[in-house]
């Protein structure tokens, strides 16, 4: 595929009946329907909130051509051409929703949650094994007296520690490996991919680098550990990031922020060939 040497609207080299537009790094996803000529590139870029430029003169569309009604008009795609209903990124395109986010994390965390299961399910059954076993001699043991909460904490020193510590560090390194190589290869993770939302970087699209993929799992991974050593703890700052996009004017969460990302709505732009 070839890419011109500015950002500017061209013709679809995958489909020649559409416009493209050429953010100046790689094919972006908006397109419009061809006119009856061949599109010339023009400039301005499509500006912050989705809106286009006008082009200067009467009776000319925002390509610059005469238009058939005498009036500036704007081609009408869902998401481009048109305010969208909500904020977006500084060249125009649209933020994902909160509701979108949310269900996007849910999916995801069912799926982690049975690749945890699959991977570290031995280490916390070995874990616990000799405190339950313990336990329930107790309760089976017919004593009619309640079981005191002296006697109960004494089967704590029947946890295995040292599976519980090989179980934590499965668990976060499966969230890493999932959460960075979906990031790095396809721009989202697959509950991301099935809400129809990616990930990019603040000030550019495109495909997100290691280190970025890296620097927004980093708080997540962190709050892994935390449920683990002070389950209460993990509780309040994993809600405070999650919330945080409700209140942010760029709809980041806080692991956004620290790795300059935003969500946005659509598939990952392809990389340059």
């Amino acid at each position: 595929m070839s890419f011109p040497e500015r950002a500017g609207w061209y013709d679809d080299p995958e489909d020649d009946t559409q416009l493209r537009y050429f953010d100046g790094v790689v094919w972006s996803d908006h397109r419009v329907p061809r006119q009856t000529r061949s599109a010339q590139p023009v400039d301005p870029a499509p500006q912050q909130g989705g809106q286009y430029a006008q082009a200067s003169g009467p009776g000319r569309d925002v390509f610059g051509r005469p238009s058939a009604q005498g009036q500036t008009q704007a081609p009408q795609q869902p998401g481009w051409g048109t305010s969208p209903a909500g904020p977006t990124t500084a060249d125009g395109q649209p933020l994902a929703s909160f509701g979108t986010r949310a269900t996007a994390y849910l999916i995801d965390t069912v799926i982690m949650g049975v690749l945890v299961l699959l991977t570290s399910g031995w280490a916390w059954w070995l874990f616990m094994a000799d405190y339950w076993r313990r336990a329930m001699e107790g309760t089976m043991s017919g004593t009619p007296d309640p079981v005191t909460f002296e006697e109960a904490s004494s089967y704590l020193q029947y946890l295995d520690y040292e599976y519980l510590f090989i179980a934590v560090a499965i668990m976060v390194l499966v969230q890493a490996v999932y959460g960075i190589g979906f990031l790095v290869a396809r721009g989202a993770t697959p509950g991301k991919m099935m809400a129809g939302i990616h990930v990019r970087g603040v000030h550019h699209p495109g495909p997100l680098g290691f280190g970025t993929a890296f620097m927004r799992m980093l708080l997540p991974m962190i709050l892994r550990v935390l449920w683990v050593l002070t389950c209460m703890v993990e509780v309040v700052f994993r809600a405070l990031d999650l919330l945080w996009p409700l209140k942010d004017a760029r709809r980041q969460a806080l692991h956004d922020k620290i790795a300059g990302t935003q969500v946005v709505v659509g598939k990952q732009p392809r990389e340059r060939s």
